[in-house]
C-alpha cells in the first residue's frame, strides 16, 4: 500500500472510531472526539498535498506549491481553533479566523499559475474574469442568505462569516472552470477536489447560519462533513495534475463550453439571488447586492469578451501570416532557392505528368541527368560562395540551351535534370547533349577566377527505358554514373547492360563487406630478383592479396580491388594486408631470411590517409623489422594527382626509414624531370612496356632509356612482366637492377617462398631457371 493510501486509511479510521464513540459520549467527550478527528483529517490533507508536490512533474510544481501553502494555512487555522476551543476562548473573530479562509485564495492562485503555464496571457485573463464572475455570484448568494439574520452583526464579523464559505465555494467553482480550459485527461482528482471544497463551503455556511440563528452551531453531519471534506481535498490535491487529453471531440466540447461560461455565470447569479430573495424575504440591502452582483457579472462578461475578441483578431492575423508562410514554404519546397529552378520533388511530379501525357498520345519523354565533374574542387579551392555563383551561371547557360525543348531543374548539389517532351530522335538528343556539354565547358569568370568544368550526361527514354518516373530517373542516373567513369564519353544513353553492371557492383559490395567480416582473404607473395650476379638472386617479395569466397571460388583482384578503392573498403583491406604481410615477413626472418625485403602496394585512398605513417611505424615496432627492408609501392596517379600533399606524405614515410617505389611507371602522367624532386628509391616499370621486348626496337629503347636515366638519378629499377629468357638477357645487358615475372617466380604461398631463400638456393638446389620456378 502506498504512503498516500496509508494516510487516507488512517484518517478515515480515526474519523470512524470517533463517530462510533460519539453515540454514547458526554458533550465534553464529544468535543474532544471532534477535535481529534478534525486534527487527523487536516493533518492528512496537508500530508497528501505535500506528497502530491514531491511526486509532481517539475513543470507542475509551481502550482502545487500554492496547494501546499493553502493546506498549511488551513492546518494552522485548525490547530489554533483546537487551542481556542480547549482554552474556552470565545472571542470572534479569533486568530484561527485569519487562517481558515486563506486556503481558498491560495488554491485559486495555484489554479491560475497552472493555467498560465499552458495557455496564453489573454486566455488566462479571460479565465480569471470568469472566476471573478462566479465568485461575485457566490458572494452575493451568501450575503443575501446572511443579511436577513445579521442585523446584530458588525461589518467585520459579517465579512469573516462570508469569507469562510465564499473562499471554499469559489475555489470549488474555479476548479470546475479549469476543466474546459485545460482539458485534463484524468478528471477524478479534479472532481474530488471540487467536491471537497464544495462540501467544506456548505458546512461552513451552515455553521455560520446556525450561529446567526442563535441555534447550536455543531451537528453530527456538519462535524463529520468537515472531516470528509478535508480527506476529499487532500486526495484531490495529491492526484491533481495537468495532463491534456488527446481526444479531439473532447477538446471541441470543452471549447464550446468555454463560450457559454459568461452566460452560465449570469444565469447562476440571477437564479440564485432570486431564489434566496424569494425564500428569505426582502432586505434593505438585498436589492442593492443583487443589482450590484448582476452588474459586476455583466461588466466582467463584457471585459472578457473584448479580451477574447482581441485574442481572436490576433489569432486571425497569425493564421493569415501562417497561410502566407505556408504558401511561401510551398514555393520553396518546389523550387531550388539558389537557382530558382524546380527542385527534385517538382521535377519528379513534372516527369510523372509528362509520362502520363506521352502515354495518352503515344509520345516519348527523354530525361537527361546532368552532373558537373569535379565540382567539389571549386568549393574546396575557392569556397562555397564561389561554388554557388558557378552553379547559378551554369543554370543560366543550361536554360539558354534547354528553354525551347524542355523543363530544366536542379535535383541535387551540382546535378541538374532536363525533361524533354517534344519528340526527338536519338541523333537530335545527341546533338542537344553535345551542346549542353559544350556550353558548360566554356570558362566562367567569378571573382577574378577563371573556372572551367566538364559536364556528364545520362539519358533515358520513355517508354523504351522505363514506364514511370522512378524507373526513368533511376536509369538516367545509371547512365550518368557510367558516363562519369568513362574516359571517352561525356554523355551516354541508358542500356540494360548498365543496370546489370550496377547490380553486379551492388552485389560485389555486399559480398566484399561480408568477406571482410568473415576474413576470407589471404596473401600470396611474388619474388623479386636482383640481377647483380650471374644467377638471379631473390632480394624481396611482393605481398599480393587474394580472395577465396565462402563457396571456395577465387575472385581475381582485378574484379574487386578497383571497386574496393572506389567504395572505401580498400582501407580496412589495406590495413589487414599490411599487418598480415609484416607477420609473414617476421616468420621468414625467424627462419633465417634476415636480408629478404617486403614490397607492399599502397592504394591511392590509403596514400591519402594521414594515419598511414603511424600504422606503418607501429607494425615495424611490433614485429621488430628494420624499416629498410620495407618497400611501399605507390602508383603514379596517387603521387601526381595532388603533388603537394603527396610530397608531404612521402617525406613522412621516408622519415620512418622505409623505401618508396613508384609503381606502374610510364603509363601515367609522370616524367623523368619530376623524379628529381620526389624522395623515391625505386621505379617499377609497367609490364606493358615488356610485352614486345626485345622484338620491338621502340619499346626496347624506351625501357633502356628509363633504366639508364634512373641510374643517373640514383634510383633503382624493377621491371615487371618478365616472362621469357630473351627479356631477361636484354634487361641484364641494359643494367637493370631487379626483375619480377613468371619466368622466375609466380605468386605463391609463403611456404613456397622458403624454398627460394638464399641458403636453399646455394646449398639444396642447383641455380637453374627450373629450380627457380
Amino acid at each position: 500500500m502506498t504512503l498516500s493510501r496509508q494516510v487516507i486509511v488512517v484518517a478515515l479510521s480515526v474519523s470512524c472510531i470517533c463517530l462510533l464513540a460519539t453515540f454514547n459520549a458526554t458533550p465534553e467527550t464529544v468535543l474532544w472526539l471532534d477535535n481529534i478527528h478534525w486534527f487527523a483529517t487536516i493533518t492528512a490533507c496537508l500530508t497528501l498535498a505535500t506528497l502530491g508536490y514531491f511526486r509532481a512533474n517539475p513543470a507542475h510544481r509551481p502550482c502545487k506549491r500554492w496547494f501546499v501553502i493553502g493546506t498549511f494555512v488551513y492546518f494552522t487555522g485548525g490547530l489554533l481553533w483546537i487551542f481556542e476551543v480547549l482554552s474556552d476562548q470565545t472571542t470572534f473573530p479569533a486568530h484561527s479566523d485569519i487562517f481558515y479562509p486563506l486556503m481558498g485564495p491560495c488554491l485559486i492562485v495555484g489554479f491560475v499559475v497552472a493555467l498560465r503555464s499552458q495557455l496564453s496571457r489573454a486566455k488566462t485573463l479571460a479565465f480569471t474574469i470568469d472566476a471573478l464572475s462566479f465568485s461575485v455570484a457566490v458572494i452575493g448568494y451568501i450575503l443575501i442568505s446572511y443579511l436577513p439574520k445579521a442585523t446584530e452583526v458588525s461589518a467585520l464579523e459579517l465579512t469573516v462569516l462570508t469569507a469562510y464559505p465564499a473562499s471554499m465555494l469559489s475555489a470549488a467553482l474555479v476548479s470546475l472552470l479549469l476543466i474546459p480550459y485545460l482539458r485534463p485527461t484524468g478528471l477524478r482528482p479534479w472532481l474530488m477536489l471540487s467536491a471537497g471544497l464544495s462540501l467544506l463551503g456548505i458546512c461552513w455556511m451552515q455553521w455560520n447560519l446556525n450561529a446567526l440563528n442563535h441555534t447550536p452551531q455543531t451537528s453530527l453531519w456538519i462535524n463529520y462533513g468537515f472531516s470528509a471534506a478535508d480527506i476529499l481535498i487532500g486526495a484531490g490535491l495529491y492526484g491533481w495534475q495537468v495532463r491534456i487529453a488527446k481526444n479531439v471531440s473532447y477538446h471541441r466540447q470543452c471549447r464550446r463550453l468555454r463560450s457559454w461560461i459568461p452566460v452560465l455565470a449570469f444565469v447562476f447569479s440571477i437564479s440564485s439571488l432570486m431564489l434566496i430573495w424569494w425564500q428569505s424575504g426582502p432586505h434593505p440591502y438585498a436589492y442593492h447586492i443583487a443589482i450590484g452582483s448582476v452588474t459586476a457579472i455583466l461588466i466582467f462578461a463584457t471585459i472578457r469578451q473584448s479580451i477574447l475578441l482581441r485574442e481572436s483578431e490576433r489569432l486571425l492575423h497569425a493564421e493569415k501570416r501562417l497561410a502566407e508562410k505556408e504558401l511561401e514554404y510551398q514555393q520553396l519546397s518546389r523550387h531550388d532557392p539558389l537557382t530558382h529552378l524546380p527542385n527534385r520533388l517538382a521535377m519528379l511530379n513534372l516527369l510523372e505528368h509528362a509520362i502520363i501525357g506521352a502515354a495518352s498520345e503515344s509520345g516519348m519523354v527523354a530525361l537527361m541527368m546532368i552532373d558537373l565533374k569535379h565540382f567539389q574542387s571549386i568549393n574546396d579551392s575557392f569556397g562555397h560562395k564561389t561554388g554557388d555563383l558557378f552553379l547559378i551561371e551554369t543554370a543560366h547557360r543550361l536554360q539558354y540551351i534547354a528553354h525551347d525543348c524542355g523543363e530544366l531543374g536542379r535535383v541535387h548539389g551540382d546535378k541538374f535534370a532536363l525533361i524533354i517532351t517534344r519528340r526527338k530522335t536519338d541523333a537530335e538528343l545527341v546533338h542537344l547533349a553535345h551542346n549542353l556539354c559544350k556550353i558548360v565547358h566554356k570558362p566562367v569568370m567569378i571573382e577574378n577566377h577563371e573556372l572551367m568544368l566538364d559536364a556528364c550526361i545520362g539519358i533515358s527514354l520513355y517508354p523504351r527505358d522505363g514506364n514511370n518516373s522512378e524507373q526513368l530517373a533511376r536509369n538516367a542516373n545509371t547512365a550518368l554514373s557510367h558516363a562519369k567513369r568513362s574516359s571517352q564519353h561525356l554523355f551516354l544513353f541508358y542500356s540494360k547492360e548498365q543496370t546489370k553492371q550496377a547490380q553486379n557492383r551492388f552485389k560485389l559490395d555486399v559480398q566484399l563487406r561480408k568477406a571482410i567480416r568473415r576474413q576470407e582473404f589471404f596473401l600470396q607473395f611474388q619474388p623479386i630478383f636482383c640481377l647483380d650476379k650471374q644467377t638471379p638472386r631473390m632480394v624481396k617479395i611482393e605481398a599480393l592479396i587474394r580472395w577465396r569466397n565462402y563457396k571456395g571460388d577465387i575472385i581475381p583482384p582485378a574484379e574487386f580491388i578497383p571497386y574496393a578503392e572506389q567504395s572505401g573498403l580498400i582501407l580496412p583491406l589495406g590495413e589487414w594486408l599490411i599487418a598480415e604481410a609484416f607477420r609473414r615477413l617476421s616468420d621468414l626472418t625467424n627462419h633465417g631470411a634476415q636480408s629478404v625485403g617486403l614490397s607492399i602496394n599502397i592504394s591511392p585512398r590509403q596514400f591519402r590517409d594521414h594515419g598511414l605513417p603511424l600504422r606503418i611505424a607501429q607494425q615495424l615496432k611490433q614485429h621488430a623489422i628494420s624499416p629498410a627492408r620495407i618497400t611501399l609501392e605507390i602508383t603514379e596517379s596517387a603521387v601526381f594527382e595532388h603533388e603537394e600533399q603527396a610530397l608531404e606524405m612521402l617525406k613522412q614515410l621516408k622519415a620512418i626509414g622505409v623505401r618508396i617505389s613508384l609503381d606502374d611507371f610510364g603509363v601515367g602522367n609522370s616524367s623523368l624531370f619530376k623524379l628529381k624532386h620526389l624522395p623515391i628509391d625505386e621505379l617499377k616499370i609497367d609490364r606493358a612496356f615488356m610485352v614486345d621486348v626485345p622484338e620491338s626496337s621502340a619499346d626496347s629503347e624506351i625501357v633502356s632509356t628509363i633504366v639508364k636515366t634512373a641510374g643517373i638519378l640514383g634510383i633503382s629499377v624493377v621491371v615487371e612482366g618478365v616472362e621469357t629468357q630473351a627479356q631477361l638477357d636484354f634487361l641484364r645487358q641494359t643494367g637493370c637492377d631487379c626483375i619480377q615475372g613468371f619466368l622466375l617466380g609466380k605468386p605463391m604461398h609463403i611456404e613456397d617462398i622458403h624454398a627460394l631463400l638464399p641458403d636453399a638456393m646455394t646449398t639444396d638446389r642447383p641455380a637453374t631457371k627450373e629450380a627457380l620456378m
